[in-house]
């Protein structure tokens, strides 16, 4: 007999949470089911009635810390138009991310999930930077369709690699936008004014 449809919310989104901050702290293999369940005082036939397994809990509770983490990024792109705002932005937003993180996981974060957070991070900035990036190479006359596609993802993961040098990270914020801005320019070609229009 098919399950039924579960809806959003409740004890559901509690386990969701609850397994999120466990797989961050003690990663996805020293995290149990029972653990999870003994954090909210559920039950296993609770548990199974909203999900098929523990893979199924973990892909929901990044999924669902991303989902508003890929609002917040999207609702960024879409409001401001400069360049330089956005990219201040979007360095604040994943700064408050992963301090988000951090705080569920108690400030140790498990190198296993990090990694995976952080490829779901990009996964869900992706679409928004893909759209600045074509604005930017639409204004320059060189929206011509070459590469297009994977241009955006060359430079957010470039991006991302600064985010984690300790020597870039170092910098003042407004440092490290500028030398963003410039690495993109030089890698599409494009004038530099088009950044601060």
């Amino acid at each position: 007999m098919p399950r039924k449809a579960v809806l959003e919310g409740g004890k559901r989104d509690e386990i969701l949470n609850a397994a999120l901050e466990l797989f961050l702290r003690n990663g996805y293999e020293a995290t149990s089911i029972r653990m999870i369940l003994e954090h909210v005082n559920g039950e296993v036939g609770m548990f199974y009635h909203y999900f098929n397994s523990k893979q199924e809990v973990f892909d929901k509770a990044v999924a669902f810390f991303f989902k508003r983490s890929g609002e917040k990024i999207s609702a960024i792109v879409t409001k401001h138009s400069t360049l330089r705002f956005m990219l201040e932005q979007l360095y604040n937003c994943y700064t408050s991310s992963m301090e988000e993180l951090s705080q569920l996981a108690n400030g140790s974060i498990h190198w296993s999930i990090l990694y995976a957070l952080h490829d779901q991070t990009l996964e869900a900035m992706l679409p928004a930077f893909r759209s600045m990036i074509h604005g930017l190479l639409q204004e320059a006359g060189k929206d011509d369709g070459y590469g297009k596609e994977y241009v955006a993802s060359f430079l957010l993961k470039g991006i991302s690699g600064l985010m984690h040098d300790k020597t870039f990270f170092a910098l003042p914020p407004e440092i490290r936008v500028q030398e963003t801005m410039e690495l993109i320019g030089r890698t599409l070609q494009i004038p530099y004014e088009i950044f601060e229009d």
